[in-house]
């Protein structure tokens, strides 16, 4: 009995474990950078990064398959998964919006299994053999709009080993379909993009005078230019006539075979009097960007309707310095 019973101890210890062994790795993690954002465009800008991914079990594992969670946690600026912003380098502080998605058409948020709520993308590899399986999956970025209150300079956001990682969930039979604490991979990586100063001229209507007669003197019109520029941007307006004088004193031509000219003065301020509004360093109108529209009145005066009469017209060109 002693015999049998030493027998049976020494089955017992050389009976070899079931073996779960399997390496995984990441490869071909970059940053993604969102290159050049426009702060006032309807679209945001996008970008993606693919990374590869390969899985080998080892000489006598005894898996039959693994199921892969790849995890982006949250944003280290916000601390959410949504929304995810993106921080000004220097001061003040400032945030840019953005999200990244699990698919080509941005419609699925990337998120992990430790953010309650969000989904993220699960893999099922079946391991029948020694021969690596391998894959890639590509996450899409897009910069969230609007994004008008967005100061320009240089934002970014991070994920580090602990926030952006992969976990592995063994099976004997056949791939699991719930995810594993097993750590197989980590893939940190930067989000970045650079908000650029712009300027746009949302609105620009005609000056109308009304039906004058010879008689007439100084008579006015006015109409309204709006203009929108990236925020705490600052920016000039100036304005042009036809005939390229910088002070904004113009003259407005008839049709046909008349010859007369009609001369006008644009202004800032209404009447004869009015600040002289032109394109110089000393005459136009100054503004500092809010990230909306802001609108400015343009008069125009013409000193004495005394000319052949006609319909006169003249084209003003704006042009916005920032």
């Amino acid at each position: 009995m002693r015999l049998r019973h030493l027998l049976l101890i020494a089955a017992v210890l050389f009976c070899p474990a079931i073996s779960h062994a399997v390496t995984c790795s990441v490869s071909n993690v970059q940053p993604i950078n969102l290159g050049s954002v426009n702060p006032l465009s309807a679209t945001g800008a996008t970008s993606s990064m693919t990374f590869s991914y390969t899985c080998t079990k080892e000489l006598g594992d005894a898996l039959a398959g693994i199921n892969l969670c790849f995890n982006i946690g949250a944003s280290a600026v916000s601390g959410q998964v949504t929304p995810r912003n993106m921080s000004l380098s220097g001061t003040p502080a400032r945030t840019l919006a953005y999200q990244l998605y699990q698919d080509s058409g941005r419609t699925k948020v990337w998120g992990s299994q430790y953010q309650s709520g969000t989904t993220f993308p699960m893999v099922q590899l079946n391991l029948l053999n020694l021969t690596p399986v391998t894959g890639s999956l590509t996450v899409s970025a897009q910069i969230v709009t609007p994004q008008t209150a967005a100061v320009p300079g240089n934002y970014q956001d991070s994920y580090t080993t602990a926030t952006a990682l992969v976990t592995l969930n063994p099976g004997l039979l056949f791939p699991p379909t719930t995810c594993g604490d097993t750590v197989a991979a980590r893939l940190p990586f930067t989000v970045s993009a650079t908000v650029s100063k712009q300027c746009n001229i949302t609105s620009a209507t005609d000056i109308s005078f009304a039906p004058a007669r010879a008689t007439g003197r100084n008579l006015t019109a006015s109409n309204t230019v709006g203009v929108a520029c990236s925020n705490n941007t600052p920016y000039t307006i100036g304005l042009q006539p036809s005939n390229g004088n910088t002070a904004g004193t113009g003259v407005m031509a008839g049709t046909g075979s008349n010859t007369d000219k009609v001369p006008y003065q644009l202004s800032s301020t209404p009447g004869p009097s009015g600040t002289v509004w032109g394109n110089t360093s000393l005459n136009t109108v100054a503004g500092n960007g809010t990230g909306t529209t802001t609108t400015y009145p343009v008069y125009a005066t013409v000193p004495s309707a005394n000319y052949t009469p006609d319909n006169y017209a003249d084209t003003v060109t704006i042009a916005v310095t920032y």
